[in-house]
């Protein structure tokens, strides 16, 4: 047993993240993610929430420091006006980890499928209310 890991990070998880070379792309999403959209490997980390992966993760994965919003997030929603609290919540869990303030960008569901399809591996959470998927740039910072 490793001290002070969060529990969801399985051997399977953090082999996966130790992995993951400076710029790789990871891949967070819900049960709702369509499943013919992923071509990384997948993790299943079972009933959490989208916040407690983020927070798992981002314990131990720093973000790229060179990308002026290395969190991307598929609202679905539809509303542009407001940030959904899952992401209001990632965000803050981002920039409590990095200890600066994480900006994030919005994108189309196209553009947000066409770098997923990048991604080195995808976490899937069980938990999906409300749907949203995020794409964590990893960095050397």
């Amino acid at each position: 047993m490793l001290k002070n890991l969060s529990p969801l990070l399985s051997g399977a998880l953090l082999s996966a993240l130790d992995s993951m070379d400076d710029g790789d792309l990871l891949t967070l999403v819900g049960s709702g993610y369509p499943e013919e959209e992923i071509v990384s490997p997948v993790i299943h980390l079972g009933e959490v929430t989208t916040e407690a992966a983020a927070d798992a993760i981002l314990s131990v994965v720093p973000l790229d420091c060179h990308d002026p919003a290395p969190i991307a997030f598929l609202d679905c929603t539809g509303t542009l006006d407001d940030l959904p609290d899952v992401a209001f919540a990632v965000n803050g869990i981002a920039s409590d980890a990095e200890l600066r303030r994480i900006f994030m960008s919005r994108l189309e569901l196209d553009e947000f499928v066409a770098l997923a399809r990048q991604s080195v591996v995808t976490v899937r959470v069980g938990s999906d209310a409300p749907p949203c998927a995020f794409l964590l740039r990893k960095g050397s910072c």
